[in-house]
This record gives structure tokens, sequence and C-alpha cells, in this order.
């Protein structure tokens, strides 16, 4: 049985302990549009939005969303916009109207090649970030209203490049909130050599219709565009561009821009070059090649993660942990892409999250850009929930002290044990190549918007078509907080094999709640020689080619991996379940089935498979 406490505990932590940020200016905002001439003479669009009714002599700090998107859409009437804004079709809107009341100035920047900016964007677009936006901070901290003071965040791409930001060492920057993104480029979006088909469509199509000022065809389904056409006229021209010309010539220059998704797809090794750029591989971008240069500059980060966000959510932990600056901190929420859902196991139906985003984000950017200290100052650095009991917890690191591994054991008939069986035995199991986890699953629709949560069915059906291992009811509630490793010992059928493993929570009543998964392709066994470039919670692997092996059907491999972080509290009386399957047919690509159907042949006794569980003592 679910907790009472559902729909009310995702709340800010900080409530009944600690004040949350002041509304300084609760009026309206005003919003001012330009072209700003960086480098190259290539006019960038910033609309920058300030609260009214601020004392001409009070300066203002100013917080950047630099996107390769677009930032604002023009809206056809104030319903369309405030309709618009309830269906999460706001863009970069949201984030101005609900941090400007808090004493900011929002810029929202269209990237080069992007909404209304002209130029083209490079397949390899960090280049031309990094070359573009020292221009445009000059140009906020010499506007009247700056205090001289900048900040950074953003959502998936525009959090990235808020990362990107950092390694500018820029003297105006001080802090930025790296939002639901990615460190590493290539691991996030091929997760255990693999890659999620879903992701790579939705951003593909979406891409493509933002550059051409198409946004109309963006939605997937014929009445959600219907329903945006009669909304939104289109991308927001800057002030001066009253005929809409200027933004009709940017937009006919982004026709040459080049897509990252079209390579992501096209490349399945890491140094594999890109089909657009052939100089380039895809870590030209990733953020986790520049960490040193983000340490250098001093820059406060924020690192802002969903437990079912995709694989961003270790992601974000690798950044905490290896870009490690004063002032950085960290939350994690039951969330997925965005924050704007309750996602945790023991929520069935679309329910919003009560965290206020913007008040956090207030307080970090108080503390960073104007010295003052609205009570983050004196909190631990990490903030993190725990599902099943939900609750928000703190740590001064991660993973939090009193975690240690504990192992359980795959057993004949499908037992998850304690003890290593003494007897050696195996199980063999043809995989289902239907098997799947839905599309609203971590790598499911979500990831294209906010308007999606991340839900799990009940698994109780799927799972009769897969490998479980369950154990017994247990005797006390069982906190697992971190990221889980599985020890897969067994032989394949065919050369390569896509291995799917889930972490599940089996109430009394006999529903299947899903915690937490991972995946790994067989070919990728390989861990690489080389110590990580970064910190990870479980082996480091490459995704070079030259270390792709294939698997022979006589040959017992062995396959390590961490699965996704979590932290979820199982309770007396329920069980723990370990599901194996060889497909998720909704959201990643499956492998080429040379040699047929796979089958795999699991290894158990004291040689035998295993799971280690972070268990909170």
């Amino acid at each position: 049985m679910a907790p009472s406490n559902i729909g009310v505990s995702d709340k800010a932590w900080w409530v009944g302990t600690a004040a949350a940020p002041s509304i300084r200016y609760p009026g309206p905002y005003q919003r001012r549009s330009t072209y700003v001439p960086v480098g190259d003479g290539t006019r960038i669009a910033v609309h920058v939005f300030t609260p009214l009714g601020v004392p001409a002599a009070e300066k203002l700090p100013t917080v950047m969303c630099v996107t390769p998107y677009f930032s604002i859409m023009e809206y056809r009437t104030p319903i369309a916009a405030k309709l618009a804004s309830k269906l999460a079709m706001a863009g970069g809107l949201e984030t101005a109207k609900n941090l400007s009341p808090y004493g900011f100035a929002v810029a929202l920047v269209d990237g080069r090649g992007s909404g209304a900016s002209f130029g083209q964007r490079d397949t390899v677009f960090m280049r031309q970030m990094v070359d573009d936006m020292p221009h445009v901070i000059d140009w906020i901290v010499a506007q009247p209203w700056s205090n001289g003071r900048v900040g950074a965040t953003g959502v998936s791409a525009v959090g990235m490049t808020a990362e990107w930001l950092a390694t500018l060492k820029h003297p105006a920057l001080r802090a930025i909130m790296a939002r639901f993104t990615v460190f590493d480029v290539f691991s996030g979006t091929h997760p255990g050599g693999l890659t999620p088909s879903t992701f790579m469509q939705d951003i593909g199509r979406l891409l493509h219709c933002m550059d051409a000022n198409r946004l109309g065809d963006m939605p997937e389904s014929a009445v959600q565009r219907a329903v945006l056409r009669a909304l939104v006229k289109g991308v927001q021209p800057v002030d001066d561009d009253g005929d809409r010309s200027m933004l009709a010539a940017a937009a006919a220059e982004h026709a040459g821009n080049g897509y990252l998704d079209v390579d992501l797809v096209a490349v399945t090794n890491r140094d594999d070059p890109m089909p657009s750029e052939p100089t380039a591989t895809i870590d030209a971008q990733s953020p986790f090649v520049y960490a040193t240069d983000m340490i250098e500059s001093g820059v406060a980060v924020y690192a802002e993660a969903g437990w079912g966000d995709g694989g961003f959510i270790r992601e974000m932990i690798s950044l905490y942990n290896t870009v490690k600056n004063p002032g950085n901190r960290m939350v994690i929420g039951p969330w997925p892409h965005g924050g704007r859902w309750y996602a945790s196991p023991l929520v069935d139906k679309k329910t919003p999250t009560h965290f206020d985003h913007f008040a956090e984000m207030a307080r970090f950017f108080d503390l960073h850009l104007r010295d003052v200290d609205d009570g983050i100052g004196a909190e631990p650095p990490i903030h993190y929930f725990t599902t099943g009991v939900e609750r928000w917890k703190t740590s001064d690191q991660w993973p939090p002290p009193g975690v240690a591994y504990e192992s359980r054991h795959f057993g004949a008939g499908g037992a998850l044990l304690e003890s290593a069986p003494e007897t050696p035995s195996v199980d063999a199991h043809r995989f289902d190549m239907s098997a799947t986890t839905g599309p609203d699953s971590r790598y499911g629709r979500h990831l294209a918007g906010g308007r999606f949560p991340v839900r799990y069915p009940d698994r109780a059906a799927r799972d009769r078509t897969l490998l479980t291992y369950t154990s017994p009811p247990l005797r006390a509630d069982l906190e697992v907080t971190g990221s889980p490793l599985v020890h897969l010992f067994a032989s394949f059928s065919t050369p390569d094999a896509a291995v799917f493993v889930h972490l599940e929570d089996v109430a009394p009543d006999g529903v299947v709640r899903h915690v937490t998964d991972g995946l790994m392709s067989v070919g990728r066994r390989t861990i690489s020689p080389e110590p990580p470039p970064y910190w990870l919670p479980g082996p480091w692997r490459s995704l070079r080619a030259d270390e792709w092996t294939a698997a022979t059907a006589d040959e017992v491999v062995e396959l390590s991996f961490d699965l996704f972080p979590t932290s979820h509290t199982f309770f007396a009386g329920h069980a723990l379940r370990v599901a194996i399957a060889g497909a998720d047919t909704d959201t990643i690509m499956t492998l080429p089935t040379r040699g047929g159907i796979p089958e795999i042949s699991v290894q158990l006794g004291r040689k035998g498979s295993f799971i280690e569980l972070p268990v909170m003592r």
C-alpha cells in the first residue's frame, strides 16, 4: 500500500525549516529584444526580461539561457500565451516570467543559426557558442540595469550550453545551474553502447521544424499540431523587426545548419568520425572534455537531476563529483526530464510536482550573483528524494555516508538469495524481442519536452516473458540509495545482444513497481584499461571501436555494469526482483539479430551471477 502522504510530500525541502526567497517585484515584467553582433558580425537575437518597479539606482544580476532551439514563441493572443504555458509549450518564457520577479534580469539568447538569430549552426556548435557568447556577456554587463554579474541555466541542451559557458572563464560569469542535461554527450545518448530511438527521432523532427520557423509542425499528433498552430505565429522576432523580414532572412540562413541528431544516430562508437564533420567526434562538444576549464573558471555549479530522466541522472552526478568548485550543489528529485511531473514508482497518475524549481534557482543565484544568502549557504550541498517513503534527505557527498554494497545472488527457480547457491546451474532463456517498458518510461516521450511524465505501469504481466529473480519478502525496510551494480555471468547464442536489467519492488498484493534499470550491449562488455576521465559509479567503458568484442555461444562472459542511480525504500513484506530482458522496443533501437533471436544462459552458483545493492545502513 502506498503511503498516505503521496501528493503532498514532494515539496521544497525548506518548507517549515527555511525561508523561501522573497519575491521582490510581484508585478509584471517588461521584455526588450535586439540583435547583438558577435565577432564575425553575425547578429544574435537577445530577449531581456526585467521586472517593473525596480528603483533607478538598483542594478540587477542577469541569468542567461542560451538555446540552440529558439527562446520565445510569438502568440496570436494573450489567452493563447497562457494556454501554451499550461501545455508546457512556453519554452524559455517560463524561466523568464518565473525568475524575474525575484529581482533578476533574464536574457534569453538564440544561439547562432537558431530562433531569430542569423548564421548557420555547425554540428559541433560548442565552438560557435564559445566564440559568440563572450560578446553577448560583454553586452549584458554594459547595460545600465546590469550589476556586472551573470549566471546561466537551462534544461537539456540549454543546460549543456550553460556548462559550455563555464569554460569561457569570463570574469562576469559567476554561477551556472545545469538542469537535466549531459556531461558526456556520447555516453548520455548511447547508454551501454545502445541508442534510444524515440529520443533521437523526436529531437530530429523538432530541430528541423524550429530552424525553419515551422513551430506548428513540431508536435507528434495531428491534434497537437492543430492546437499549436492556433496558438502561435512562430518564433518571436526582435523589437525592430516589425514586418518580420529580418526573422525570415535569419530562418533562410538556417537552411545550412548541421544536425547533431543525425550524427548521433549514424555513429556507433565514441571514436567514429561524424558524417557531417569527419575531422571531429561527438566528444568535440562534451562538457567532460573541458572539465579542467570548468574547474579553473571557479564558477559555482548547481546540478539538477531527476531519477526518471533517461541517462541524464547519471550524467549530473558525474558532473557534480568531477567539477568540484566552491559553492557547488546538487538536487535529485522524483522527476522526469525538466522536473514538471512527480515521477515516483508509487505515483500512477499524471501528477504535477509541488517542488518550486524557480524559487530554488533564485536562492542559488541570489547567493552568487548578489551576495544575498536566503539560507542556502548553511544547507548541505546535496538534497535528494527517497521514493517509497517519499521524503527529502540531505548529504554532504554522493553516494551519501552510510551506504554500503550488499550482494543478492541469482538462484535456481527464479530465486534472489542473500548467499550464493552452493550448487552450480544454468538458466537458459530465449529473449522476447517484443519486450518493452512502454512509451512513457525512462527513454520515452518525456525527453521531447515537459508535456509527459515518466510512468511504468504494473510490470507483473510483462515480467512473465522475462527472466526474473525474486527475493523472499523482506523482514525489515530496506533503503537502496546509489547505483546498483549487476554482475552477469552468461553465454549468448548471438555475437551481440542487448541486455536490460530492471530492479523492481514486488508488493504483497502482487503489484510490481519499477525502481530503476540499466542496459548494455554484450559486444561492449570490455572494461577499458585506462582510468575514467570523470567520476563514475561503475566500470568505465570508452565505447571505442577497438573495444567491441563478439560473443561466442560456448563462451561464458562477464557483463558488469551499473544501473541508473536511485533512492528507494522497499518496505517490510515487499520483495526485491531483478528482471532481465533482451529488448525495449518502444524506446531503444533493436540490435541486428545476426544468428537469430538471442538466447542467454545465465550462470548460477558460487561463481555465478549477482547484483550489488547500495544499501543505506
